[in-house]
């Protein structure tokens, strides 16, 4: 899905209006944005509820950029038996709501699309570690699940550099992605500890310049 050695600046569309979310994504694309975070939200596992992979469906006319899945949800297995065709290119789903990740991860395999594991603040590393060898990208969130607009928690970098320790002797290749507080501010200690794909939100799309705005993340 990305060039492991380039940074990804990917639109979370969970801060677009929804009211004109398709001149939004527009509006992304010719701002120069490589890829678009759909977080689906039920009201069950995070109090918010969100977009739904219909929104995928709906938008995917409006640009060919990529698209990563977020099921940010307490039965991923679930949903993803229920949606027969998902336009997604990766999805994610929650590490702590797997009762079986191996299969959730096979199960997304199984779609032909990259699978994406989705890792909470308050979850020790240590436990993924089996499956970065099955996995396509590890998202690190930087907030607690459910609304945006929230502050990146401070150990974010050293969370990072962990993983990317975790990484480089399990698989090299896998990338790092982070949602959740990801703003000019925060991306060069982000990228500095190895995240390469920068998903925002907040920022992106309250953002005076949104071109301006990618560019100056991508220089960090």
């Amino acid at each position: 899905m990305m060039n492991h050695h380039t940074i990804e600046i990917s639109a979370s569309l969970l801060a677009a209006d929804y009211a004109n979310m398709a001149r939004d994504v527009t509006r992304a694309v010719q701002a120069g944005v490589d890829s678009f975070h759909f977080d689906v939200m039920d009201g069950h596992y995070v109090p918010n509820i969100a977009l739904s992979p219909h929104h995928l469906t709906a938008l995917r006319p409006y640009t060919d950029k990529p698209f990563s899945l977020h099921l940010e949800l307490g039965n991923p297995d679930d949903v993803l038996d229920t949606f027969g065709n998902l336009d997604a290119d990766i999805i994610s789903f929650q590490w702590d709501r797997s009762p079986d990740p191996k299969a959730t991860i096979e199960r997304i395999k199984a779609r032909k699309v990259e699978v994406s594991i989705c890792v909470n603040l308050d979850v020790a590393l240590e436990d993924i570690l089996p499956y970065i060898n099955m996995v396509d990208e590890i998202l690190l969130l930087g907030v607690h699940p459910g609304f945006g607009g929230q502050a990146m928690d401070k150990n974010m970098g050293e969370r990072i550099s962990q993983l990317k320790r975790m990484i480089d002797q399990e698989k090299p290749s896998v990338p790092i992605a982070i949602d959740g507080g990801v703003s000019l501010q925060t991306a060069p200690i982000l990228i500095d500890a190895g995240a390469t794909r920068l998903i925002s939100g907040s920022a992106l799309f309250s953002a005076a310049d949104m071109a301006e705005f990618i560019k100056r993340m991508r220089e960090n």
